[in-house]
This record gives C-alpha cells, structure tokens and sequence, in this order.
C-alpha cells in the first residue's frame, strides 16, 4: 500500500469511528442503546453511597428508581436483616 492510500484508508478509518462513536452516543440518549456496566466491590459502593445519603446528596435521589444487580446471597441475607430490624421495632 503507497503511503497516500495508507493516510487516505486511516482517514477513512478514523471517520468511520467517529460515526460509529455518534450513533453509539445517539442511540444511548434515545434510551436505544445497550446500558454501560462497571463491576467494583461493594465496599467502595456502601462507602460512598452511606456519604451521599448521610450529606444529603440530591444527586442521590436522581437515581432512586435505578435497578442495580446484587448476587442472590446478598439479597437473601439483606431480607433477612430487613425482617430482623422489623422484628425488633414491634417488640
């Protein structure tokens, strides 16, 4: 490949990304796109979520209505600590 066409297919390359980036974006706006997911421990979630609720981040609230992902063990032990703690304030 001659090093004109080399730049003129990098080029091309790079426009077709930049597309590809704008439809991606377009797509994620009209609520059409696939959601982007990041996995970190739970500690660092708890940590920064307790300061956010005991600060009284109103951001907070901008994501009352999410859906997040817990394994199944975790949410059978918080059921079991929900009903513990109504256990103890009808007693």
């Amino acid at each position: 490949m001659t090093s004109l066409t080399a730049r003129h297919q990098s080029k091309t390359d790079s426009t077709d990304l930049k597309q590809a980036r704008r439809n991606m974006e377009l797509d994620r706006m009209a609520g059409l796109g696939t959601p982007k997911t990041v996995s970190l421990p739970l500690s660092q979630v708890a940590r920064l979520l307790i300061d956010a609720a005991q600060s009284n981040r109103t951001w907070l609230m901008d994501f009352a209505d999410d859906v997040v992902r817990i394994d199944s063990d975790l949410y059978e032990v918080l059921l079991a600590y929900q009903e513990l703690g109504s256990d103890l304030r009808t007693a």
